[in-house]
């Protein structure tokens, strides 16, 4: 082992001891306060004036926090001299060539300099550093389109709003206006996942266009598992915008021809109860909500010829009204006669007067047509039918109607209704319309 030992008698010695000591200590003094320095001066959550971080970036050359701290001052002043920012952001890129954000900045500057060529350079630089960032994808797709470079552009946007979906509705919104509302593009930059599909579709029916709105939808994969809210509200924006029968042939795309139909798509849906009522895609089915004065439901061995049927069942309560407990909106052909039939069946009901089938002009608060009541007793399926022509709507398009069941006390109070009824088989058939037709 070798050893040493430091004679400090002499007084010469000494010194040179004390001597490196306090230049080791200057050092790391100089050392903290520098750091700390550049810490402070290059920190987004002090406010320091341009001139301190340009005379720490001239003290502390070669540190490009405050080089690129000092470049983005300069671009956001009011009277900012962009050759001066541009020389900060390169000297940032030089310090540290493999921060692909120094880059972003100098791009920002080349830009505002309306060197569009230089910024493009800058970021395809920091997208070959960080090719997977979805910003720097997001930042090049703006700029290539500020150059007029659509076709590229449109791929980076693609990328940008596949690696984050809330990029596709401003990306949409872009392309659109800058290529002439160009379907095939927007088409593009959305790709083929089906919520970004569903996505589109709404955009496209914001635009005002309908029949495009419609396409896109029926082409997204049905095994695409999307989430019945999502397809429910690009429904109701279809009927928001008065768009009935598109809405309706979409829905019936979704479920198929229902049961008991002759024809592909009946025009009263689900009328034997037999297929299951989609939760939150009850647009086109029955819609059955709970009620005060009774209970509505599907329920097992109650059919007529198949296996079930809507059973209503009464709370016993005084002055039992019915209004929204069940109701199907259909969609039908203006002015032209319809007849709805169905049967019906009572079960130990006990009513000062029954319950009736009307039918409903949602734009009018008067009903166009109903039923007789349904007599109190036990009896089995009896047909019943109600003759009813379509209502012209003011403002033109297809006539929307409800089918629904009713009760409205003729006085502010009479007996309690009790026991049950049973309706199933429902059916609508168009008799005529006006000329014969």
């Amino acid at each position: 082992m070798i050893s040493f030992a430091v004679d400090l008698k002499g007084a010469g010695a000494r010194l040179i001891f004390l001597a490196a000591g306090f230049g080791a200590c200057a050092a790391l003094l100089y050392v903290a306060v520098s750091t700390f320095l550049v810490n402070t001066l290059a920190s987004e959550r002090v406010a320091v004036s341009a001139e301190a971080v340009a005379a720490g970036a001239h003290y502390f050359p070669t540190s490009a926090r405050l080089h690129a701290r000092a470049a983005e001052i300069e671009m956001r002043g009011l009277s900012g001299d962009l050759a001066r920012a541009e020389s900060h952001a390169s000297l940032a890129v030089n310090r540290s060539p493999y921060n692909f954000n120094y880059r972003f900045i100098l791009a920002s500057v080349q830009e505002a300099k309306r060197d569009l060529v230089a910024a493009e350079a800058s970021l395809r630089a920091a997208l070959a550093l960080a090719p997977n960032n979805t910003d720097a994808h997001w930042r090049l797709a703006n700029l290539l389109l500020r150059a007029g470079k659509l076709s590229p552009a449109l791929d980076e946007f693609r990328v940008a709003a596949s690696a984050d979906p809330s990029l596709l509705g401003p990306a949409l919104d872009l392309v659109w206006g800058v290529s002439n509302r160009r379907l095939d593009a927007v088409e593009f930059v959305t790709g083929d996942a089906a919520k970004a599909r569903l996505t589109l579709a709404q955009f496209m029916l914001r635009q005002s266009r309908p029949t495009e709105a419609a396409q896109i939808f029926k082409r997204i994969d049905p095994q695409s598992q999307l989430a019945p809210r999502d397809i429910s509200a690009f429904m109701n924006s279809l009927l928001a915008a008065n768009e009935y029968r598109l809405a309706r042939n979409l829905w019936a795309d979704l479920f198929g021809p229902g049961d008991g139909a002759a024809e592909p798509s009946p025009l009263i849906w689900n009328g034997g109860f037999e297929s299951d009522i989609p939760k939150d895609l009850t647009q086109f089915d029955w819609d059955l909500r709970p009620g005060p004065y009774a209970r509505a439901g599907v329920e097992a061995g109650d059919g007529r010829n198949g296996s079930r049927a809507l059973r209503i069942t009464f709370a016993g309560r005084d002055t039992t009204v019915l209004e929204n407990e069940v109701r199907q909106q259909v969609v039908l052909a203006p002015g032209a006669r319809y007849r709805l039939e169905y049967f019906v069946r009572a079960d130990d009901l006990v009513t000062p007067e029954g319950p009736r089938v009307v039918i409903l002009n949602p734009a009018s608060p008067e009903a166009l047509a109903w039923s007789d009541p349904i007599v109190p007793g036990t009896w089995d399926w009896k047909r019943v039918s109600v003759d009813f022509t379509a209502p012209i709507p003011a403002r033109g398009g297809d006539a929307v109607v409800y089918v629904s069941l009713r009760r409205k006390p003729r006085f502010s109070y009479d007996n309690p209704t009790r026991g049950s009824v049973c309706f199933d088989d429902f059916t609508l058939r168009e008799q005529g319309r006006e000329g014969g037709k």
